[in-house]
């Protein structure tokens, strides 16, 4: 991996090929997009989707219960907490809750890896790294996949469709590397492969002051419904973005408990359930839980009775202003010359952050300052480098690894890579399922909405191979639509191991 531009940290600390992916080490929290993402208030500079909300809203209800949340609703509408009228009138700040994923739920390899790997119909292939997608020149099709591992054994697999997901960066990569008949990249006649990278921005803005503390905790302070934790965003209103010409932004709040204490004791533990590697911290998590008894109990009261997250007196609570970003040609990943020992090429990601993304938080911070004065959890100290003309804000940014764009999806091939339905623009029978085909960012964290437009793709491909739809069940169904006649399994990027 090589960076030009800014340093993209998603690129190196947040993929993980395993089976299983990110989700090894994901947080979990789903939150849908909303309308004007898709369809963005004329004059802002967001980029519209060739999809509607009707589009993928089914699929957003039949992932609650993959994901084992509640089917409480997101929102609209504000706090339980909030009375009087002290936070009705609020038309430029539309709150919701996204859902988190119990920790023993959010490794997907062990709830749908694992019913994959149980299912006579699919068949996982490990330390199988695909590297390139071979086209059957003058039909236009997929016609194999080339698979290497490190041993030096090369893999061929045939099938009537073909779906990438292998991530932002790797579909990217995979498609540019595939030129045995396309010289610029599988999908890339008109140049569009690798462009419009971007992510979401985080500013670390502002901190709870100690006067705030307790008005926050009753308002903001997470909740516990139907034994699914529920985090406030406080997201920029259609009203506010047409207004104001904003990219989509939010505000939420971080709250960060030091290490040595109870509740990152607990936090510790509830990862170790979460992934393998978590059990080396284990010991050290264990340790830490006697000498913080109390606070562990409370924490447990919180939860059981107040249905309410605890917060120590020592957690610091930051508010955080993520925005998307502006589209931009120039943000890419492109290859390099530089191969790794499978003999890709390795990917260069060059990112970059806009004027706009600047001026977009700078304005909803203003925004989001009066709103919490007037509910009394300000004065909130905010860090000054934000309000600085130059590019001292800089200092407090940084990528929320939601790597996005680069096989983007629309309805013209000139100025896109895939279209509504995923598939690649020209070739009939190769899809690609990953956050590489957002248009835009939105401000909600980016998997719930791909895994709902994986399962409206699951559906289109049950209805083109004409086949009743299989269901997967773990208190749930979803249809797959995986070929199992020979020759036809499925590979996975992800499922490559280093």
């Amino acid at each position: 991996m090589e960076m030009e531009g800014r340093y993209h940290h998603g690129a190196t600390e947040g993929r993980f090929r395993v089976f299983g992916g990110s989700s090894t080490m994901w947080g979990g929290q789903l939150l849908p997009y909303t309308p004007d993402i898709f369809s963005p208030p004329c004059g802002t500079p967001s980029a519209p989707w060739p999809l509607t909300t009707a589009d993928i809203e089914p699929h957003y209800a039949a992932l609650e219960k993959i994901m084992h949340v509640s089917s409480r609703s997101f929102g609209p509408g504000l706090p339980d907490s909030f009375d009087g009228g002290e936070s009705r009138d609020c038309p430029d700040i539309h709150i919701r809750f996204s859902k988190w994923a119990p920790f023993s739920k959010r490794n997907l390899a062990r709830t749908v890896g694992r019913e994959c790997l149980e299912n006579r119909r699919i068949t996982v292939f490990l330390h199988a790294n695909v590297t390139s997608i071979e086209i059957s020149e003058g039909r236009g099709i997929a016609e194999r996949v080339i698979a290497r591992n490190y041993s030096g054994k090369t893999f061929e697999f045939r099938a009537r469709h073909f779906v990438v997901c292998a991530g932002t960066i790797e579909s990217c990569r995979l498609l540019l590397a595939s030129r045995s008949v396309f010289p610029g990249g599988i999908g890339n006649t008109t140049g569009q492969l690798g462009r419009y990278f971007h992510d979401h921005i985080s500013v670390a803005a502002a901190t709870v002051t100690e006067n705030g503390r307790q008005e926050f905790a009753r308002l903001f302070s997470p909740s516990l419904r139907e034994g699914t934790l529920h985090t406030p965003k406080l997201e920029a209103s259609a009203a506010l973005r047409n207004k104001k010409h904003l990219l989509a932004v939010m505000a939420h709040f971080a709250i960060e408990e030091p290490e040595g204490s109870g509740m990152a004791a607990v936090r510790d533990l509830l990862r170790c359930v979460q992934h393998r590697q978590g059990f080396r911290k284990l010991p050290k998590a264990i340790f830490n839980v006697p000498r913080n008894s109390a606070e562990i109990v409370r924490a447990l009261w919180d939860a059981r009775v107040r249905k309410r997250r605890a917060i120590s007196d020592r957690a610091s609570i930051t508010l955080r202003l993520d925005s998307e970003q502006l589209p931009s040609r120039e943000s890419r990943i492109r290859l390099s010359p530089v191969r790794d020992p499978l003999g890709m090429p390795r990917a260069i990601v060059d990112w970059h952050i806009s004027e706009e993304e600047r001026r977009s938080v700078q304005v909803y911070a203003k925004v989001v300052e009066c709103f919490l004065n007037r509910v009394g959890i300000g004065p909130l100290a905010w860090r000054p480098e934000l309000w600085e003309p130059n590019d001292s804000w800089l200092k407090l940014t940084r990528d929320t690894f939601h790597p996005m764009g680069g096989t983007r999806m629309g309805r013209n091939p000139s100025n896109s890579v895939v279209d509504p339905y995923l598939q690649v623009h020209g070739v009939s029978n190769l899809f690609v399922a990953s956050c590489s085909v957002f248009p835009s960012g939105g401000s909600s964290n980016p998997t719930f909405t791909l895994m709902a437009l994986t399962l409206r793709l699951a559906t289109h491909l049950t209805r083109l191979c004409g086949a009743p739809a299989t269901t997967y069940r773990s208190q749930t169904s979803y249809p797959m639509s995986l070929d199992r006649r020979p020759g036809s399994e499925l590979v996975s990027r992800n499922a490559a191991s280093e």
